[in-house]
């Protein structure tokens, strides 16, 4: 077991978050201890989705995870994710007819202040990469704040804890490319991902139906080539959106 010490807390997570240092290095550490029960979502498996995530992106080789373990800590055995200095650069509210050009809009509505606001997101390659990603591993959380941009420009995903699951559930702020065709790499890449599931660690974090549902998830986008569109069953952008 590595010496891990406590450094801080991110008090507005959901489930217990932790910043704790390990011989200089840093990472986001979340016990299985802190988990909060969900009801769609197995108790004491979040940690375990995190690195699921880390995985899959690792054999896509996307790099959209920060590299993830799972390992013992000072409250018990969770996840512990690699920190990256890097802030939300890539989605914002914007007030009207002031969205960047270029950017793609999601969503205008009124905030709590009854004021009008606009919900926009870049329009790149490495986000709408993300956008794949998260559909392929059906994440249910994809808020802004979790859209990190480091000071070489390279966008991250984090906070995965609510994906895989079997039903679909994708909730995100990276709605604009419905209908648009995934690029010709990214799908040699989930084409290639087909064959590395199998066997693989995967079915160590995830159960059986959870892997079987992301297979089907992996077909769909390789058959239809397209990017997916919000579900009629559930919310299609979560909130607060950061």
């Amino acid at each position: 077991m590595e010496n891990f010490t406590v450094i801080g807390q991110m008090v507005n997570a959901s489930n217990s978050t932790l910043v704790v240092e390990s011989d200089g290095n840093r990472f986001i550490y979340k016990p299985r201890s802190g988990e909060r029960p969900l009801w769609d979502f197995p108790d004491h498996t979040l940690h375990l989705r995190e690195r699921a995530a880390y995985l899959v992106s690792e054999m896509l080789g996307w790099d959209v995870v920060p590299e993830t373990t799972i390992n013992e800590g000072p409250f018990g055995i969770g996840s512990f994710q690699k920190w990256i200095d890097a802030e939300p650069t890539t989605v914002d509210i914007f007030p009207p007819n002031t969205v960047p050009d270029g950017w793609l809009t999601i969503v205008t509505g009124i905030d709590e202040e009854g004021h009008q606001v606009t919900l926009a997101h870049e329009n790149s390659e490495r986000l709408m990469q993300i956008a794949v990603f998260d559909a392929l591993v059906n994440n249910a959380d994809r808020k802004a704040g979790h859209l990190l941009t480091d000071k070489t420009g390279n966008t991250y995903g984090i906070d995965h804890g609510v994906t895989f699951n079997s039903e679909d559930k994708l909730r995100t702020v990276l709605w604009g490319w419905i209908g648009e065709r995934i690029s010709s790499n990214q799908l040699a890449d989930l084409e290639k991902l087909k064959s590395q599931m199998s066997g693989s660690e995967l079915e160590e974090l995830l159960t059986a139906s959870e892997i079987d549902a992301l297979h089907e998830r992996l077909d769909f986008l390789l058959t239809r080539q397209t990017m997916p569109s919000p579900s009629p069953n559930w919310p299609a952008v979560p909130w607060p959106v950061f």
